[in-house]
């Protein structure tokens, strides 16, 4: 189902692949940043708890804490980025190029932080609670919101099943 051999550097692994992936699946993307606007989530944690729920894994508060606080200092970075990014795309037509760029140089900080969160997930962390319920729980998240996520991802390894 998910590819977990050893990626051939730190920042194309498994996770960032299934990211890729499954972020471009119908409704994820609006969900994620639904999210993100108007709980405060973090995407790439978002992203991680999905690949720790399409793997079958689950972690404890205690590797929840550990993952939140391992990412946090990239995400102020990251956020900063977004913003100027969404400012710069208020001003397009004229502000092309550096939007791009912005754009560009985001994605790479998501991937790095998607690679932290890849060693995070390759330790041996002791699992009771779905990476879901955790995720819900930080972020405030509604149970049709929970149901809704927990749908889309049963919608995506439905349609990966039937396309592979």
């Amino acid at each position: 189902m998910t590819n977990t051999s050893p990626p051939s550097s730190p920042k194309e692994n498994p996770l960032w692949q299934f990211s890729l992936d499954f972020y471009a699946y119908q409704d994820v993307e609006k969900f994620l940043l639904d999210c993100q606007d108007r709980n405060g989530a973090d995407v790439c944690l978002l992203l991680w708890a999905s690949y720790t729920a399409v793997c079958g894994k689950e972690i404890s508060e205690e590797g929840w804490r550990v993952a939140d606080r391992g990412v946090a200092p990239r995400r102020r970075i990251i956020r900063s980025v977004r913003h100027l990014r969404r400012w710069l795309g208020s001003l397009r037509p004229h502000t092309q190029r550096a939007y791009a760029l912005c754009k560009r140089y985001e994605l790479k900080l998501e991937q790095l932080q998607l690679a932290a969160l890849w060693k995070i997930y390759a330790e041996d962390w002791p699992g009771d609670r779905s990476a879901l319920e955790l995720a819900s729980q930080q972020y405030g998240l509604q149970q049709k919101d929970q149901a809704r996520w927990a749908g889309l991802i049963e919608s995506y390894l439905a349609h990966r099943g039937a396309a592979g």
